[in-house]
C-alpha cells in the first residue's frame, strides 16, 4: 500500500495539478517534457533518475514549470534522434543538431516542429529580445527567414592546446609558436623523460578516432578538415585544397617519428582519457578550454605535480593558426507539433533570461552550493573532481539557452585555478580558423553520396597517408578522383548556397 501511495503521488506531481485546503483545484503547473543529450558529463550519466536529482527539482520550482527530462546518451545522440523522430514519439521541447542536419531536415520539411515567428512574438518576446539576430538569421535556426527552433549561444566556439606546462619548465622549454618549434618541443617530450621515470614512455602527443582533436597542424595551414573556403569564386571543402597536402606531410613526420600516439586514428575516449588523465603520459593534446582547472584536477590524481596550460596554436604560412570555430549556435531546441501546448516551452525558455534563472545555474543551491553573508553570494567553489562534476550540473547541463556562466566575471575570478581557465578563454578568444560555409546544411549530393564526405573518402586517405600505407603524393589523386565521382558536383551546390547568403 505504502508503494503504491508513492506511484500515486508521483504520478500527480507528473500532471502539476493540486487542490487548496479547501478541497478547491487549483491553476495546474505548466508539464514540460524535455530531451536532452547528456554532454557527456559523469554527474549526469551517473543518476539514476535524473527527474530526482536536487537540481532538476530546484529547476522545477523557480521556474513554476513541471519539467520532465528524458536523458539521450552523448555517443548515441544522433542514433537515438533519428528512431525518435521516425517514431514520432517526441517530447514537448526537443534537442537536435539543428533544422538544417540530416536527422533534423526531414522533420522540418514535413511539418514536424512548429514555426515559432508569430509564437514567439506573442508568448516570449523576450526571447527575440536577448537573443542576438546572428544566431536568430543561422541556417541552424531559420529557413527563408521562418523560425523553427530556438537557439543557445555557443560562448566558446574552438578548442585550444593543452600542454604539461610541468615538462615545459624541466626541460627548459619556450611556449613555442611556429609549427618547427612545436615539432621540437614534442621531440623534447620524447626523448628527455619529462616525466622522470628513467623511461621513453612519454605520449608527445595524442589524439581520438578521426583526427578528433588533433586539428592543431591543419589549423597551421588553414585546412581544418570541416571547413570550407571560398576561392577563386568556388566554395570548396578544406580536404581537397592543395595546402591539406602540406598538413598531411607534418603529421605522417609526427606519426612515423613517434611524437603522434600511433593509436589516434581508432582511440575511443576512455582510452584517451587513460593517457591523459589515467596514467599522466601524454604531452599536449586539445580541447576545450573552458575547464582546464578539472583538467588539472584529473591529471594531478595520476601526477601530483602536474601543471596545465593554454598555448596558441602552432602558426603556419600566413602567421595564423587556432582549430576551427563552430557555430555562434550552440544548443538547438524545436518544438514539436505533438505539443499541445507550445507556449508553456517558450515561457520555460524564456524564463533563462531572468535573474533568478541565472543566479541558480551559475551558484547553484543556496545552503549547499553558496550561502549569503551581508547580501553577497558566498560561492563554495568546487575543489575536487566529483565536485567539479557535480557543479556541471548547473553550470552547463541545465543551462539550456542564455548568458553562460563563463561571461560572469566576478563568478570567474573566484574559482580556483581562475588564471588557468582566464588564460584558456583569452587563447580561444584571440585565434582561430573560421569556415565560409559555416552552418551550411549538407549539400544535395553529400547527402545522397555520403562516401565523398570528410569522414569516408578523405579519411581512408588521410589514414593511409599519415601512417605510411600511402605516399603523399595519393592525396593529389584522391583529388582527382574525388571531383570525378560528384566532388564537382558538391563544389557546384554549395558555390550556389554561398551566393544566395553572401551575395545580394
Amino acid at each position: 500500500m505504502v508503494a503504491a501511495i508513492g506511484i500515486l503521488a508521483g504520478c500527480s506531481q507528473q500532471t502539476g495539478s493540486g487542490t487548496n485546503k479547501n478541497g478547491a483545484k487549483t491553476a495546474e503547473t505548466p508539464v514540460v517534457k524535455i530531451a536532452i543529450e547528456t554532454r557527456g558529463l559523469p554527474y549526469v550519466e551517473g543518476s539514476s533518475n535524473i527527474n530526482d536529482d536536487k537540481y532538476v527539482k530546484k529547476l522545477r520550482e523557480l521556474s513554476k514549470t513541471n519539467v520532465n527530462i528524458e536523458l539521450i546518451p552523448h555517443q548515441e545522440f544522433t542514433q537515438k534522434l533519428n528512431l525518435m523522430l521516425a517514431a514520432g514519439d517526441l517530447p514537448d521541447i526537443l534537442q537536435i543538431n539543428g533544422i538544417n542536419s540530416t536527422e533534423a531536415a526531414p522533420a522540418v520539411k514535413n511539418g514536424a516542429f512548429y514555426e515559432l515567428n508569430d509564437l514567439l512574438e506573442k508568448y516570449a518576446p523576450n526571447l527575440l529580445k536577448k537573443i542576438p539576430q546572428q544566431l536568430w538569421d543561422s541556417s541552424m535556426i531559420s529557413e527563408n527567414g521562418k523560425i523553427y527552433a530556438i537557439p543557445g549561444e555557443n560562448y566558446v566556439r574552438n578548442n585550444v592546446v593543452y600542454v604539461r606546462k610541468d615538462w615545459l619548465d624541466k626541460l627548459h622549454l619556450q611556449v613555442p609558436k611556429t609549427i618547427d618549434e612545436y615539432v621540437a618541443m614534442l621531440k623534447a617530450f620524447k626523448e628527455q623523460d619529462p616525466n622522470g621515470n628513467g623511461k621513453q614512455d612519454e605520449i608527445p602527443m595524442s589524439g581520438r578516432q578521426n583526427f578528433a582533436f588533433t586539428d592543431e597542424f591543419f589549423g597551421a595551414y588553414d585546412v581544418v578538415p570541416d571547413g570550407w573556403k571560398y576561392e577563386n569564386n568556388q566554395l570548396v571543402p578544406n580536404f581537397i585544397r592543395p595546402q591539406m597536402k602540406q598538413a598531411l606531410g607534418v603529421y605522417r613526420k609526427l606519426y612515423q617519428d613517434q611524437l603522434l600516439d600511433n593509436e589516434f586514428l581508432v582511440q575511443q575516449g576512455k582510452d584517451w582519457d587513460a593517457k591523459i588523465k589515467g596514467a599522466a603520459r601524454v604531452g599536449m593534446w586539445a580541447h576545450d578550454p573552458s575547464y582546464p582547472d578539472k583538467w588539472q584536477s584529473e591529471v594531478r590524481q595520476a601526477d601530483p605535480n602536474a601543471q596545465l596550460i593554454n598555448i596558441p596554436a602552432p602558426t603556419g604560412p600566413d602567421g595564423k593558426g587556432g582549430m576551427g570555430l563552430a557555430s555562434p549556435v550552440g544548443n538547438v531546441w524545436a518544438i514539436p507539433k505533438s505539443n499541445k501546448h507550445p507556449e508553456e516551452a517558450l515561457k520555460f525558455l524564456e524564463w533563462y533570461f531572468t535573474d533568478e534563472a541565472q543566479k541558480f545555474l551559475d551558484y547553484g543551491l543556496e545552503g549547499e552550493d553558496y550561502t549569503v553573508e551581508n547580501g553577497k553570494i558566498q560561492y563554495k567553489y568546487a575543489k575536487t573532481v566529483d565536485d567539479i562534476n557535480k557543479e556541471n550540473m548547473h553550470l552547463m547541463f541545465l543551462r539550456l539557452i542564455g548568458p553562460s556562466y563563463l561571461a560572469n566575471e566576478e563568478f570567474m575570478k573566484g574559482r580556483k585555478d581562475s588564471d588557468l581557465i582566464l588564460n584558456g578563454l583569452k587563447v580561444a578568444k584571440n585565434e582561430g580558423r573560421e569556415s565560409d560555409g559555416l552552418d551550411m546544411p549538407l549539400p544535395p549530393t553529400l547527402l545522397s553520396r555520403p562516401e565523398l564526405g570528410k569522414n569516408n573518402l578523405w579519411m581512408e586517405t588521410a589514414a593511409k597517408i599519415v601512417t605510411g600505407k600511402e605516399p603523399l603524393d595519393s592525396f593529389d589523386k584522391f583529388v582527382e578522383d574525388w571531383k570525378k565521382r560528384g566532388g564537382d558536383q558538391v563544389i557546384k551546390e554549395a558555390t550556389e548556397w554561398y551566393n544566395a547568403r553572401h551575395k545580394k
